[in-house]
């Protein structure tokens, strides 16, 4: 019986699992935004909240006694990769501080052409957008051909 077994296997082996919730999580980590498949982004909401949670936590700490330092080392455990890690605890987690909770969103895609997978971006909810700012075309020259036409004049007498 499966009673209050909640979590998908995704059809993967224990550790297989392991190595893709973090290869996503530090992918969303470095991204702030990256599509997947819809199960995926369901488990990687749980994995990654609880990594904020504990970098939150260090941070309130802040004490000399080391604490954050092991909340540090608990994220690293999690994630395997110093990079990510130090790009959690000093850009995404004091973002997410006035935040209780829900520090990511899933938004349905659509599905995948090959095989038809439902599809959905998961994204940090305080992500800064940037918005591309759209140059107006100047207004150039026309074409060679009508230039030419227009500098020589038609000579009807």
């Amino acid at each position: 019986m499966r009673h209050r077994r909640h979590r998908s296997r995704l059809n993967r082996t224990t550790e297989h699992r392991k190595a893709l919730m973090r290869n996503l999580a530090i992918a969303l980590i470095q991204h702030e935004i990256i599509k997947t498949t819809e199960a995926k982004a369901k488990q990687l909401r749980q994995f990654v909240e609880r990594l904020v949670t504990i970098a939150k936590d260090g941070i309130k700490a802040a004490d000399p006694a080391g604490i954050t330092l092991a909340k540090r080392r608990l994220a690293f455990s999690y994630l395997q990769d110093k990079e990510a890690t130090k790009r959690l605890f000093d850009t995404i987690a004091p973002r997410c501080m006035e935040r209780a909770g829900g520090y990511t969103r899933v938004v349905k895609c659509g599905r995948r052409m090959g095989d038809g997978a439902p599809m959905a971006y998961i994204e940090f909810v305080d992500r800064p957008v940037i918005i591309p700012e759209v140059d107006e075309p100047k207004k150039g020259r026309t074409s060679r051909k009508r230039s030419r036409e227009k500098a020589q004049p038609t000579a009807e007498a």
